[in-house]
C-alpha cells in the first residue's frame, strides 16, 4: 500500500511541475479550443490492499473510456475496467487466492496543466485529476477453495457465483502528446468499494490500487483556426481639384508650323504603382486582385517599351523574420508567374523581396503586399 501511495504522490509531483513549467506558453491567438469526444484503452497492474506482503497481491488491469471534453479544463467520461483482485487468508498459514471483477462508471475530469497555466493546443504534457464512481461485479471467487480455512473461521462475508457491489474512483494521469489526434496516457487511481469485496470482514472499506498506461484517441481535432480577418483593399487618394482659374480674354495664338510630336510612354503616368494586397499567410493571389493585375498586364501589352520592377512584403506582427522573408519571395513569384501567364516577358519584370524588414504602409495587413513599379 505504501509504494502504491508513493505513485500516487509521484504523479501529483509531476503534474504540479508540469503545469508550473509550462505556465509561460501560451496557444496561439489564432487557435481556439473545440469540444470534442475520445476514446482511451489501458493496461497495467492492480494492488489490491490485504495481508501479505506487496508483490504476492498485485495482479492484471484493464480499463476503457469513452469521454467528452467539454471544454480546455472541464470534460467528464464514461469507464469501464477491472480485471483481477487478490486476498490473503492468514488464519492458518499465508494462501493466496484470486477473484475477478469487472466495473462500470462515470467520471468528472479536470485538465490540471490548462486550469493552472491557461489552454495551450500543442501542449506536450497535460496532467489531470479524476473523481467518479458506479459498480462492480465480482465473479469467480477463488476465496471459495481455500484449503487452509473455512467461511465461518475466516471468510465472513464469503460470495460465490457473481456479487454486485458500489464504487468509488479516483486519480490522477498525464496526458503526453503524440499528435493532434493521438496522446499516450499514464494514470494511477484507487477504487474503494464495500468491506465484502475480498470476502472478509474488517470493519473498513476495501481498496484496489491501479497504475496504467495506454492510448487516448481524440475523435476530431481538438481545436480550430480562427478565419483570417478580410483582406484591406488600398486606395491611392484622390488628388484635390485644381483652383478654378479666372476667366481671361482668349488670344489666338499666331499660327506655327505644326511638328510632329515625339511619342512618348503615356500610361507610365496613368499606373506608376500598382499594389497586390494578399491574405494572412497566403502567397495565392486574391479574385480582386486577379483583376488589377489583369488590368495591368493589358496596359504592359500595349506598352511594350515599359519595365518593372516588383517588390514583396509582409507584415511585422505574424510569423518570425526567416518565415517572413520566404512568404515574401513566394508572393512575388506568384504576381511575376501571373503576369508572364498573360504574356509579359519575364525579361521586364525585375524582381525584389523585403519580408518584414521594411513596412511601406502604416495599416499592418496593408503590408501583406506586392508593389509594381515603373522602372523605364
Amino acid at each position: 500500500m505504501k509504494r502504491t501511495l508513493g505513485i500516487v504522490l509521484a504523479v501529483l509531483a509531476l503534474s504540479a511541475g508540469v503545469a508550473r513549467a509550462q505556465s509561460v506558453s501560451k496557444s496561439d491567438s489564432n487557435v481556439e479550443f473545440r469540444p470534442h469526444a475520445y476514446i482511451g484503452l489501458q493496461g497495467g497492474a492492480a494492488y489490491t490492499v490485504g495481508e501479505t506482503t506487496f508483490n504476492r497481491l498485485v495482479s492484471p488491469a484493464a480499463a476503457g473510456e469513452l469521454g467528452y471534453q467539454f471544454s480546455p479544463v472541464l470534460g467528464a467520461r464514461l469507464a469501464a475496467g477491472g480485471w483481477q483482485g487478490k486476498g490473503a487468508a492468514v488464519a492458518a498459514g499465508t494462501e493466496v487466492y484470486a477473484f475477478n471483477y469487472i466495473l462500470g462508471g462515470a467520471d468528472l475530469t479536470l485538465n490540471l496543466a490548462n486550469l493552472f497555466a491557461g489552454y495551450k493546443h500543442d501542449r506536450v504534457f497535460s496532467p489531470y485529476a479524476f473523481i467518479g464512481g458506479g459498480a462492480l461485479m465480482g465473479f469467480r471467487n477463488g476465496a471459495n477453495s481455500v484449503k487452509n480455512t473455512t467461511p465461518s473461521q475466516y471468510f465472513e462475508y464469503l460470495w460465490s457465483g457473481k456479487k454486485i457491489l458500489p464504487v468509488g474512483r479516483a486519480g490522477l494521469g498525464t496526458d503526453i502528446r503524440l499528435s493532434d489526434i493521438v496522446a499516450l496516457t499514464l494514470e494511477a487511481n484507487a477504487e474503494v468499494t464495500s468491506d465484502r469485496f475480498n470476502s472478509k470482514k474488517a470493519g473498513n472499506p476495501d481498496f484496489q490500487f491501479n497504475a496504467l498506461a495506454g492510448l487516448k484517441f481524440n475523435l476530431g481535432k481538438p481545436y480550430t483556426r480562427k478565419p483570417a480577418p478580410e483582406p484591406v483593399v488600398y486606395e491611392a487618394p484622390k488628388p484635390e481639384p485644381a483652383p478654378e482659374k479666372p476667366a481671361v480674354e482668349e488670344v489666338k495664338p499666331e499660327p506655327k508650323q505644326i511638328v510632329p510630336e515625339k511619342k512618348e510612354c503615356n500610361a507610365c503616368k496613368e499606373m506608376q504603382e500598382i499594389c497586390t494586397f494578399f491574405e494572412l499567410d497566403s502567397s495565392e493571389i486574391l479574385p480582386e486582385e486577379a483583376a488589377k493585375l489583369d488590368k495591368y498586364a493589358q496596359w504592359l501589352t500595349k506598352h511594350k517599351d515599359v519595365k518593372i520592377a516588383i517588390t514583396g512584403y509582409a507584415d511585422v506582427q505574424t510569423g518570425n523574420p526567416s518565415y517572413n522573408m520566404g512568404l515574401s519571395q513566394r508572393r512575388v513569384i506568384a504576381v511575376k508567374k501571373y503576369l508572364t501567364d498573360k504574356g509579359i516577358d519575364a525579361s521586364r519584370i525585375g524582381t525584389d523581396y523585403k519580408g518584414d524588414t521594411v513596412q511601406p504602409f502604416d495599416v499592418n495587413e496593408q503590408n501583406r503586399v506586392v508593389v509594381s513599379q515603373v522602372v523605364k
